[in-house]
Parts: structure tokens; sequence; C-alpha cells
């Protein structure tokens, strides 16, 4: 059996500099990479509660409960409220009213909450669902199903069109 080997002709300098290139590239790739998938800190979270909770108090789907956010990993999703047409388009008002309501916009920018995981984490620790504001606004933006009225809807494709921005 016939084995061919291939040598590498470069001299040590380019081989130095090809490898130092990878790892700048290396390095590069892992700076950029999103730490948005991380949980915030308690301290954001909380406010973060408290300020959907502020909109979302009184908003109720009949026989299913409200949108209150009681803790981070139970996010008030209206899926689990019934998924009803109703579910949705009511959760649609409450998360433009979020949206609109003081600095929360700017809140979640500044703290690059747009595109961080909202979950609702059942008891046995089995993911039920997960979003992103990002996400939901583009979806509900666009949803022609659900009972969104259409000056939510043409809020939410704002805010879709403001968040699409965000870097």
């Amino acid at each position: 059996m016939t084995r061919i080997q291939f040598e590498w002709a470069a001299p040590n300098k380019v081989r130095r500099k090809v490898l130092l290139m990878l790892a700048v590239a290396a390095c590069l790739l892992a700076c950029g990479s999103s730490t948005e998938n991380k949980d915030p800190s308690p301290e954001v979270q909380a406010g973060l509660l408290s300020r959907w909770n502020a909109v979302a108090v009184g908003v109720t789907v009949p026989g299913f409960g409200d949108f209150r956010w009681p803790a981070f990993d139970q996010f008030p999703h209206p899926t689990f409220k019934g998924g009803s047409a109703e579910a949705y388009g009511l959760f649609a008002d409450v998360l433009v009213a979020f949206f609109q309501r003081e600095d929360n916009f700017d809140f979640l920018e500044k703290n690059r909450l747009f595109r961080v995981s909202l979950r609702d984490v059942f008891p046995s620790g089995q993911v039920g669902i997960e979003t992103t504001f990002e996400k939901l606004t583009a979806e509900l933006s666009s949803n022609t199903w659900a009972s969104i009225s259409d000056d939510t809807r043409q809020k939410l494709q704002a805010f879709d069109t403001r968040i699409r921005a965000e870097p």
C-alpha cells in the first residue's frame, strides 16, 4: 500500500500568522456571542415583573385567570390562558400597554431584554413554552386569527420595527 504524505511547505512565520488569525477569529466570535439567553440579574427580573404586573393587573381571561407574572420562570403566555383568540387579543393589549407605559421600552432596551428567554416552566421542570419579547411582538403584529384590534396590531408593528432595529 502506498502512503502519500503532504507536508506544508509554508514557513513557520506563515503558520504562526494563520494560527494567530484563527485565534483572533475565535475570540471575536466568543466576544460577540449573545448573553441575552442568560437570565437577567435578580434586580432586573424584579423590575421587569413589577413593570409587567402594573399593566396586567385586572386583565383576565374568563375561566383562566389573569396575565400577572408571578415569577421569572412563569411567563403568562396566552397559550396557558386558554389559547383562545380572546386570550391572545387581551395579551396583545397587555403587551402594548407594557411597552407604552412610562419608560418600560427604554428599560427593556437598556437591559437588553427583547431577546431574553421568557419561559413558563411547569412544576416538573419541563419548559411549557419559551419565547422572547421580540418573537411575541412579531408574531402578534402579523396574527390574523386572534381578536387583536387594528389599533393594537399597528402599535405592535411599530414596536416590532423598533425592536428589530436594536443590535
